[in-house]
């Protein structure tokens, strides 16, 4: 999601960089997972975090953990790009 946003002509090394290192992890572990939050919402009580960009949803913490032990315990798998698919590998 965030990588086809207008991030991309802010971050446009950073996103290319990202995208090529996803790609060679899936190869080389095809059963690895990739996670691929937007926004994270939760963490330390204090912790202040700058806003996301302007339309697009927080994922939960607890969903994003969840969806890496599912990958850590081989129940997901693959690239996991946005709330939805977040939070449907965090159910698994």
């Amino acid at each position: 999601e965030l990588a086809s946003s207008p991030i991309k002509f802010v971050f446009g090394d950073y996103v290319k960089g990202k995208a090529e290192a996803e790609a060679a992890v899936g190869k080389d572990y095809p059963s690895a997972l990739v996670l691929k939050p937007g926004i994270i919402a939760g963490g330390p009580p204090g912790e202040v975090r700058p806003p996301g960009p302007p339309g697009m949803a927080p994922v939960a913490v607890e969903d994003v953990a969840r969806a890496a032990v599912a990958g850590a315990l081989g129940n997901a798998a693959g690239t996991v790009d946005g709330n939805t698919a977040i939070a449907a590998a965090a159910a698994k």
